[in-house]
C-alpha cells in the first residue's frame, strides 16, 4: 500500500497576494523561513508560485514597482491531498520543480491547504518527515482560521 501526501504534507502554505511588492515578496520568505511561496488571488485561489531564484532574477531593479504577479509563475503544480506520494514525487521529476502545491477544489476554488516538498520526499526516503518550523505551525494555524478549517480536519 502506498502512503498519500495527505499523511505527510506540511500543512499550512505561506502565501501573499499579487499585488504584493517584490520587497514584501522578500520579506515574507525571509521571516518564514521558506524557500517559495504561494500567490493568491482576491479570493484566496492558488494563482501563482514565487521561488528564492524567481525573486533573485528581479535583483538590483527598483523591487518597489516590481508584483507578485510579475515575478510569478503562474502555471503551479496542485495535487489533491489524497494524491499517492509516489505520484506526486514523479510529477515534480517530470516537471523538475521543487514543490507541489495541495489544493482543496470546490468548484472554482483552488485553496491552498499544504505544500510538499522534495525535502518532504527525502525526509520520507531517510524514514521520517522533517520537523515543521515554528513558523510553518504559526502559518497552518492562521491559514486554518482564515479559511475556518477545524484543527482536527485533515481535509
Amino acid at each position: 500500500m502506498d502512503r498519500i501526501i495527505r499523511d505527510f504534507m506540511r500543512r499550512g502554505v505561506v502565501t501573499c497576494g499579487v499585488g504584493a511588492t517584490a520587497v514584501e515578496v522578500a520579506r515574507i520568505m525571509l521571516d518564514n523561513d521558506v524557500s517559495a511561496l504561494v500567490v493568491v488571488d482576491e479570493r484566496l485561489n492558488a494563482c501563482g508560485v514565487i521561488s528564492k531564484t524567481d525573486l533573485i532574477g528581479y535583483y538590483g531593479r527598483d523591487l518597489s514597482l516590481i508584483t507578485a504577479e510579475d515575478i510569478m509563475t503562474s502555471e503551479i503544480l496542485t495535487v489533491s491531498p489524497d494524491t499517492l506520494v509516489h505520484e506526486a514525487v514523479q510529477l515534480m521529476l517530470e516537471h523538475r520543480v521543487h514543490q507541489l502545491v495541495i489544493v482543496t477544489k470546490g468548484g472554482a476554488h483552488r485553496r491552498p491547504v499544504a505544500i510538499f516538498t522534495t525535502g518532504d520526499a527525502v525526509a520520507l526516503m531517510a524514514g521520517k518527515l522533517g520537523p515543521q518550523s515554528e513558523a510553518q505551525i504559526r502559518c497552518s494555524e492562521c491559514l486554518r482560521r482564515l479559511l475556518s478549517i477545524d484543527p482536527g480536519d485533515d481535509t
